[in-house]
């Protein structure tokens, strides 16, 4: 089970009260023996408001005045973007500039000056590394690990093999139940009924290996694929394609389904570079720094795509973003999937009050960390079956 789930896990259901109470010293345990390394950044994160309201995390870079956020989630205010500090000390922030294929905004600020943000130089933390993802104050925002290390969304940038799986064999491998006529499988002879064994000499036996053994590779890459078609084995070479446009769940529906374990990113997917993790991030808790065991900064967190999965920048692709020219704002077009879930959050007060920072009890940010969203384990298992059926 996911650390955050672990930690997050105060009302399971059938729980008896006293189980419940030892959960919940636990879950105090595990954020007192974290705040320290979230304390590392939380100088170098701020709360970002738009539309009167708290709507992303920023992180500071440069000289201390400017910030990276959300795009998606500042782009339709209709009043002026602020941000505010730990310590209360709030600015007015411009747009300098636009990421767009990042979904990032580079702020300038008007009044205030943060620490900026050191980015870690060391290698992507590998699959099972814990990270810690820093909020303004001492309280880490969230608490997970690396699920998958770092890959691309882009549709067209991952590889495609072209098969669907049959998820009732049993055996070694993968039985292969349809072949895709779009994929580099169809092209090498792949037929249903084959039983893939492995690729490249590593076994492959499940669809979830298969998918993550694919994420080794790049369209136009060639795999060599051990088969076993009626008792005999073969080598096949599979020249792997792009991946097309999913036909299966359509994406409005899919958005929906994942929304049932709350509230998504208004963009969510389709990043060059991300590491997935299982940390529980809220879309108005994207947009800061996240930290491994260390308090290095390993990247930004930069979506929350369903209930069990957020997505984060690499450093290193972070870095890379701001030594490009940003898009001017005038010139920046939001992806489609954002525009009318947006433009509904949009609020056009008279005056917009100005954001504060708001002391919270003692106790009460772990209290809201307790929750356990309903339906959890149905979500996960619609996810992994809609994950196969890309395949």
């Amino acid at each position: 089970m996911a650390l955050t789930v672990a930690v997050l896990a105060q009302d399971v259901p059938l729980q008896r009260p006293e189980e419940r109470m030892v959960t919940r010293k636990q879950s105090e345990s595990v954020y007192d023996a974290i705040r320290p390394v979230a304390r590392q950044a939380s100088g170098s994160t701020v709360w970002v408001w738009a539309n009167r309201k708290q709507v992303a995390m920023g992180t500071v870079v440069g000289d201390g005045s400017q910030i990276l956020t959300k795009w998606s989630e500042i782009a339709f205010s209709r009043v002026p973007v602020q941000v505010v500090g730990g310590d209360g000390r709030t600015a007015t922030a411009t747009v300098l500039g636009i990421y767009q294929e990042e979904d990032l905004a580079l702020l300038q600020l008007d009044g205030a000056r943060f620490t900026p943000i050191k980015w870690s130089e060391e290698p992507t933390p590998s699959v099972g590394r814990f990270l810690v993802a820093s909020g303004p104050d001492d309280n880490p925002l969230s608490v997970g690990v690396v699920a998958v290390a770092e890959r691309t969304l882009r549709e067209s940038d991952q590889a495609f093999i072209g098969i669907s799986l049959d998820p009732a064999f049993e055996g070694e491998g993968v039985r292969v139940r349809e072949v895709d006529e779009r994929g580099g499988a169809d092209e090498a002879g792949v037929q249903p009924g084959d039983v893939l064994i492995a690729i490249n000499g590593e076994g492959v036996a499940s669809a979830f290996e298969l998918r993550n053994a694919l994420l080794e590779f790049s369209p136009g890459d060639t795999i060599k694929a051990s088969i076993s078609r009626d008792g005999q084995a073969l080598e096949i070479d599979i020249n792997l394609g792009g991946r097309p446009e999913f036909q299966g769940v359509p994406e409005g529906r899919l958005r929906t389904m994942r929304q049932m374990g709350g509230p998504l990113s208004l963009v969510s997917n389709n990043f060059p570079v991300v590491i997935q993790t299982d940390m529980q991030l809220k879309p108005q808790q994207c947009g800061g720094p996240v930290l491994d065991l260390d308090g290095r900064a390993i990247g930004l967190s930069i979506s929350r795509t369903d209930r069990t999965r957020s997505f984060i920048i690499p450093a290193s692709r972070v870095m890379e973003v701001l030594g490009k020219k940003p898009v001017d704002p005038a010139l920046a077009t939001l992806p489609q999937q954002a525009g009318p879930q947006a433009r509904q959050r949009v609020v056009r007060p008279q005056q917009a009050p100005r954001p504060r920072a708001v002391p919270m009890n003692p106790g009460s940010v772990d209290r809201l960390r307790r929750h356990l969203e309903e339906m959890g384990e149905l979500l996960e298992r619609l996810d992994r079956e809609v994950e196969e059926l890309r395949e």
